[in-house]
């Protein structure tokens, strides 16, 4: 079963996107990040619109819709923790 964290401080940001726009969702994926031999892949959260139900799954989090796709549940499990990086960015991590 899907579980997803998420800091206040990173909720109250995506609820003020939510507002913008209350039709989104918001969407846990990979993304490179960086350039040549020193990108990497990272897990992120960013909002987006819903496709196929049958290729993902979706939950509500303090009122927030968040989508994974199964695939991404494959690679990573069902656990992740979306949290304020270094940068100050939310940044996600699977358990």
């Amino acid at each position: 079963m899907l579980q997803v964290t998420i800091v206040p401080e990173v909720a109250a940001k995506l609820k003020e996107l939510l507002a913008e726009d209350e039709d989104a969702v918001f969407r846990i994926r990979e993304t490179k990040v960086g350039g040549g031999c020193k990108s990497r892949i990272e897990l992120r959260i960013s909002p987006d619109e819903r496709e196929d139900p049958d290729e993902e799954q979706e939950i509500r989090v303090d009122g927030l819709p968040i989508v994974v796709s199964n695939d991404m549940i494959d690679s990573y499990g069902e656990r992740y923790t979306v949290f304020v990086d270094e940068h100050n960015m939310p940044g996600v991590g699977a358990e």
